[in-house]
């Protein structure tokens, strides 16, 4: 049985006319009857587009149905615009941060750097194409923070997560009846921030200063007289550092997996628990409980494309862990990557915000 489309039309048209032409184009008709106001019959469905000339050229209005369907043939148009429009709202709703989340070590930090968020205009529902760079975010943030040494923005369709990441704590030795100092600076920079105890600035924020020269006096003066006070406290500046890799093409990294919880009978060979469980006094002498940090083992094959997931984050870990605490890094560039006899070489440019001033004995 063919595939037939019915078509209905008002009993008042030229039957006559209509029938006439479609023998004479070799259309077959099927199933033809007529009610009160309109008249019915079938086509096949490849016949459809020559039907449809005629009935342009007769100017009749018609009624298409899909005897599959039971409904009416939509144009063809609408469907390409309906799928159009289907492909499209994913597109277009990309183009929109809705969700802003901040992953701090507490709430209190989450709120406090989602209102510092908002004062740079980075708010929900705005759009993508408004958002800062992750840079000057990072810059402001890291500036207003010194308990930070790093912003890290993940961005997944239209969420953005933002995760500061702590830096490393300083003890701090303290030194008592000690002589009276000065604050040099140990390296050059472009000066951004005081925390100072004691002490007179010796130059103003936003000033190239080079190594050895005083950035805090240890001494007030008034009038004519000088008053030795000793100088204490941090002064930040923000200096460029190239950093040089060569790495082999394959590496393996190990990386924490999920934690187990292990229950096992007391022996001579201790066992290093991410999280130890506390049993019962009855059965701390037979048993041991805790949780065990697992660890997985993922081998990476580098090209160029690694640069952003895999390299960059191993050097600012290599950068953080070798300069003092209180460090910060604001920025980094790309020079250069090349991959020759199977090994990544390259250089990366940091921008380095620390604190530069060391003690100098007042003479």
């Amino acid at each position: 049985m063919p595939q037939l489309i019915q078509v209905r039309m008002p009993i008042k048209v030229d039957q006559h006319l209509l029938f006439q032409r479609l023998f004479s184009a070799n259309i077959v008709v099927y199933q033809v009857y007529s009610t009160e106001k309109y008249f019915y019959f079938s086509v096949r469905r490849k016949d459809l587009p020559l039907f449809r000339k005629i009935r342009r050229s007769l100017k009749l209005p018609v009624h298409l149905v899909d005897e599959r369907k039971k409904g009416i043939i939509q144009p063809y148009a609408i469907s390409i615009v309906g799928v159009i429009i289907f492909l499209l709202i994913p597109v277009l709703l990309a183009q929109f941060i809705w969700t802003i989340k901040i992953d701090s070590e507490s709430p209190e930090n989450d709120v406090l750097i989602y209102e510092e968020l908002k004062e740079m205009n980075i708010k929900k529902n705005m759009r993508a194409s408004k958002l800062p760079s992750e840079q000057e975010i990072r810059q402001k943030l890291l500036l207003k923070h010194k308990e930070y040494s790093w912003v890290h923005f993940t961005k997944s369709g239209s969420k953005l997560t933002v995760t500061p990441m702590l830096a490393p704590i300083q003890t701090e030795r303290v030194i008592k009846d000690a002589p009276p100092v000065h604050l040099i600076a140990k390296r050059s920079g472009v000066i951004t921030d005081f925390e100072l105890i004691k002490g007179v600035r010796a130059i103003e924020k936003n000033v190239s200063v080079q190594k050895g020269d005083v950035l805090v006096n240890g001494f007030v003066t008034q009038g004519a007289k000088r008053i030795i006070t000793s100088a204490e406290g941090k002064v930040f500046a923000s200096y460029w550092i190239e950093l040089e890799f060569e790495l082999p093409k394959q590496v393996s990294i190990v990386k924490p997996s999920e934690r187990k919880l292990v229950i096992q009978k007391k022996s001579e060979k201790k066992t290093t628990f991410w999280k130890e469980i506390v049993l019962p006094k009855p059965l701390q002498k037979y048993l041991e409980a805790g949780y065990v940090q697992l660890s997985e083992e993922n081998k990476f094959l580098l090209d160029e494309q690694s640069m952003e997931k895999l390299i960059r984050p191993l050097l600012y870990q290599k950068i953080i862990n070798e300069l003092p605490a209180d460090t910060q890094i604001l920025e980094d560039k790309i020079l250069q990557v090349t991959i020759q006899n199977d090994k990544v070489k390259g250089k990366v440019l940091f921008l380095i915000n620390e604190n530069i001033a060391i003690p100098q004995v007042i003479p």
